[in-house]
């Protein structure tokens, strides 16, 4: 391979091995992230010979979990488990995709419907049927919980979503990923990652036809300047989201990171679908 095609994938994975040690969000201890109680408490559960891991604030009535992007951990919803709003209105549970954080970090499960099947078991419990918060990657494999098991869910809230097969091609970056010497030095989240990113067109593509299947609200957020996922999806998400409950935020002034730069936002959204969808009182 030559110098000149090389040295972008070497600034690549420079940037790269950056994000994956400060992550735009906090990875402290948990008496730093929760410096006042109540503080989530540590749980894993096998399935299929996995082990998930995931935390949990026990809370009101409702039941959200949280499904962070790729590369990712729990920890990326841990102001939102913090939040006393959300804590007085539901458990809330984040958890560690299959694959990352400590749920068998490496061992990752790139088709959705694996994805769905290992994390179901926290569709159950007190407060269910769920609401599902999914960010990036996160979003389809919500959606595919929503798909798979409607019973058991609720509602949900996509924030900057990997819903459109249309923009969510792999970029030259995760093509040159699939090189052994590149994959090698790279670091090993991202790698880890890259495999879900190279099958994720066909595993949308199988979504498309199954979204007007679903009847609870979804509402998508999506950042108007967002370089990740392109804020396109926006438009792809008023075509596809259930009428007459989809609904969709576009927020002019934020990218891919709107969960961390507008907590309060999301937090927002997340409490409109606990309203839109809470049992009726006597």
């Amino acid at each position: 391979m030559k110098f000149n095609r090389l040295l972008p994938i070497l600034v690549a994975l420079w940037s790269a091995a950056a994000l994956a040690k400060n992550p735009p969000y906090p990875r402290g201890p948990i008496d730093e992230l929760f410096p006042k109680p109540p503080r989530p408490v540590e749980h894993t559960y096998r399935i299929d010979g996995r082990t998930i891991h995931y935390w949990q604030v026990d809370g009101g009535p409702a039941r959200v979990v949280f499904l962070h992007g790729t590369p990712g951990d729990w920890k990326a919803w841990a102001h939102y488990l913090a939040d006393p709003e959300l804590q007085k209105r539901a458990t809330l549970i984040a958890v560690d995709r299959p694959g990352f954080g400590a749920s068998d970090p490496g061992k990752v499960a790139p088709l959705m419907a694996d994805q769905a099947r290992l994390l179901a078991p926290l569709l159950e419990g007190p407060g269910k049927p769920t609401v599902i918060v999914g960010h990036s990657l996160g979003g389809p494999i919500g959606a595919e919980l929503a798909m798979r098991y409607p019973q058991r869910v609720r509602g949900a809230v996509l924030v900057a979503p990997s819903i459109d097969p249309g923009t969510e091609q792999p970029r030259w970056y995760n093509e040159a990923m699939t090189l052994w010497l590149v994959r090698a030095i790279a670091p090993k989240e991202f790698a880890w990652s890259n495999d879900e990113i190279m099958v994720l067109v066909g595993e949308l593509e199988k979504q498309t036809p199954r979204w007007a299947s679903l009847k609870m609200p979804i509402t998508v957020v999506q950042g108007a300047k967002d370089e990740l996922v392109n804020p396109k999806t926006a438009a792809y998400a008023e075509k596809v989201l259930p009428k007459p409950n989809g609904k969709v935020v576009v927020v002019p002034d934020q990218g891919h990171f709107v969960l961390w730069d507008r907590p309060e936002l999301v937090t927002r959204e997340i409490i409109d679908v606990l309203d839109r969808t809470a049992p009726a009182t006597p």
